[in-house]
């Protein structure tokens, strides 16, 4: 289940948005609408989570004549 969490410093007022559950180049879709609403980040650093690619498992089917 994919999640994103935020974190508001106290002090300084600055926001850390953590996305989780999202692999690969969805989780750049997810940051860019959270973007959108929330206003460019200072810095931006991708976790290993984001370079796991997904696993395709192959169908394979029998054909029956």
């Amino acid at each position: 289940m994919p999640e994103i969490n935020f974190t508001i410093d106290p002090q300084t007022g600055e926001m850390e948005m953590k996305v989780e559950g999202v692999q690969g180049p969805q989780c750049a879709d997810v940051t860019k609408i959270i973007t959108e609403l929330t206003g460019a980040p200072e810095r931006e650093e991708n976790t290993k989570e984001f370079y796991t690619r997904p696993t395709i498992k192959p169908l394979i089917q029998s054909l029956k004549r």
